[in-house]
């Protein structure tokens, strides 16, 4: 799995690669990264500059899938492909706990994964 979210991540186009993971029991079941393309419901919206940029998060991508009791995994990767922080923000997290995940483990600055 590990080696199949990294490619995702870094081949997805985006600026950042983030991929998050969702687990049910020990299978994984979707894989999402962070896009500009959005659902309605989950689209941020951030100033860059003169222009608006909407985007959606890699852990809101795969939340949609999300049943209670399910595992979530968050990576960043650097240009490199070295592990970088992932930390789910604060809109992510609220809909994570609303979304009833039991776990969440994230990718820190030195690149472990963290439990949150």
């Amino acid at each position: 799995m590990y080696s199949k979210a990294k490619s995702l991540a870094m081949n997805n186009g985006e600026v950042y690669h983030l991929v998050a993971a969702l687990k049910r029991g020990k299978q994984f079941v979707k894989l999402g990264t962070n896009s500009r393309k959005t659902h309605p419901k989950f689209r941020r919206t951030f100033t860059n500059g003169p222009r608006e940029v909407h985007s959606l998060h890699a852990e809101m991508s795969v939340l949609r899938f999300a049943r209670p009791g399910d595992d979530l995994i968050v990576m960043r990767f650097r240009a490199d492909g070295s592990r970088s922080m992932a930390r789910p923000c604060p809109v992510c997290q609220k809909y994570i706990e609303e979304a009833g995940i039991r776990r969440v483990h994230y990718s820190n600055w030195s690149g472990d994964m963290v439990k949150m």
